[in-house]
């Protein structure tokens, strides 16, 4: 049961990557050339911790300058596509009870539950 749980934060997060970077009007991330958005990661350095992030050198023509962070934090940015806190408002539109990925993790629970009465 452990695996699975661990397998579903992950999905989670995946969940929430693909709905930033899914820019629009008012919300994502800010698209101009999408280099920003080609350095969406998930990934997931100890079992019970995962972590998205947007940055590296990919970001602002090979040097890292913090591109990421100062388009996340500067509400005075307006952008045709995308919003401010993107990361931060990815995690507040991610719904539990909308979410493929809980399905999924009760599924295998209820199939893990079933095999291991038998």
């Amino acid at each position: 049961m452990a695996g699975v749980a661990r397998g579903g934060l992950r999905l989670i997060g995946e969940e929430i990557m693909t709905d930033v970077k899914a820019s629009r009007p008012g919300a994502g991330v800010p698209r101009d050339t999408g280099a920003l958005a080609s350095t969406g990661e998930v990934t997931q350095p100890e079992p019970e911790v995962v972590e998205l992030s947007f940055g590296g050198v990919a970001a602002e023509g090979g040097k890292d300058v913090g591109y990421a962070l100062i388009q996340h934090e500067n509400l005075e940015f307006h952008h045709a596509l995308g919003e401010a806190r993107y990361l931060v408002r990815g995690l507040e539109r991610w719904k539990p009870d909308g979410s493929a990925a809980i399905k999924a993790i009760e599924e295998n629970a209820d199939a893990a539950v079933k095999a291991a009465s038998k």
